[in-house]
């Protein structure tokens, strides 16, 4: 193997200590993961684990960052939509990649976020932002000319805050997935222009369930 292509010891240990604990923190809730508890897991010294990861904090602001990260592939990996322009399909594909991405954090994770990490939790709102306002530029053309556009994304906001708790899906027996798309079906029947090349939202439902169904045929 070349220099060029070679993977250094000290990346590779990194790396693991991220992967290891971005796996069972997401899924078990950050507590649950002691960082003895981590190194044992990993054959490797506690030392060697604070070599690399000062702090749980600082643990967890990179579990944080990686997970943006996907969040970011997720979205460039979306169909390219024709001629660049914003579309209420397109957006509908985005929603369904956001949701994902939310879907795999647990609640257990992301309350031990909020109370125990300021420094990653300020991280985490401030990719929420970020892919809000993503959002709305995506949206933005699409947009009934005679609303104002600062109260419809007001409101957009609210119902997807609302549908990403995993705890509003939960007592209605939904996925975040499910409970993130409605949101946004509620919401686009007062805010969209319908006029120009927009589908309609039930043809836009309709594929995307039929997407998501060769998606499952296919694994």
């Amino acid at each position: 193997m070349s220099s060029s292509t070679a993977r250094h010891p000290e990346s590779d240990a990194g790396e693991r200590i991220l992967e290891a604990f971005s796996r069972r923190a997401k899924r078990e809730g950050i507590r649950a993961v002691a960082m003895g508890e981590l190194a044992r897991e990993l054959r490797m010294s506690a030392s060697t684990l604070y070599k690399h990861y000062r702090s749980k904090e600082a643990l967890t602001t990179a579990c944080v960052e990686r997970w943006a990260m996907e969040v970011a592939a997720s979205e460039a990996a979306l169909p390219a939509r024709p001629g660049g322009k914003a579309s209420f399909d397109g957006f509908m594909r985005w929603v369904g990649a956001w949701a994902d991405a939310n879907a795999a954090l647990s609640p257990a994770f992301l309350r031990d976020l909020r109370s125990d990490y300021p420094q990653a939790f300020a991280r985490y709102r401030e990719v929420i932002r970020e892919r809000q306002l993503y959002g709305a530029m995506m949206l933005r053309p699409a947009l009934r000319k005679d609303i104002d556009e600062r109260v419809a994304f007001a409101i957009l906001k609210m119902l997807l805050d609302q549908a990403m708790d995993a705890q509003f899906a939960e007592r209605l027996h939904i996925s975040r997935h499910e409970a993130m798309r409605s949101a946004v079906a509620i919401w686009a029947a007062g805010a969209m222009d319908r006029r120009g090349q927009l589908r309609s939202l039930s043809d836009v439902m309709k594929a995307e369930t039929e997407m998501e169904t060769e998606e499952e045929q296919a694994k």
